[in-house]
């Protein structure tokens, strides 16, 4: 698998955007996505949650977060899969 953190812009929203975790290209579908802000794990602020299969066997777990980038506070993704010796991770 991988993992990306991206911006998705708000049309609904007022500020920057919401962040979007992704996890790609994975098989078996189950996975594990967890967010970070600083060092704490959050365990709300998601807006949408979905893994969805790629239809070549592997899937996607894509995680809509609904708090937005700030200055000065970092973000972290991670993935943890069967197939990984350790979690993937991306900061923002």
């Amino acid at each position: 698998p991988s993992v990306s953190i991206s911006l998705v812009p708000s049309s609904s929203q007022p500020g920057p955007g919401r962040l979007l975790c992704s996890g790609m290209d994975f098989y078996p579908a189950q996975i594990q996505g967890r967010r970070f802000q600083g060092q704490q794990e959050l365990s709300g602020h998601v807006m949408a949650t979905d893994i969805v299969p790629n239809g070549d066997w592997t899937s996607q777990l894509l995680v809509l977060l609904e708090i937005g980038p700030r200055r000065g506070v970092s973000f972290r993704c991670q993935v943890e899969h069967v197939s990984l010796e350790q979690p993937l991770r991306r900061h923002w």
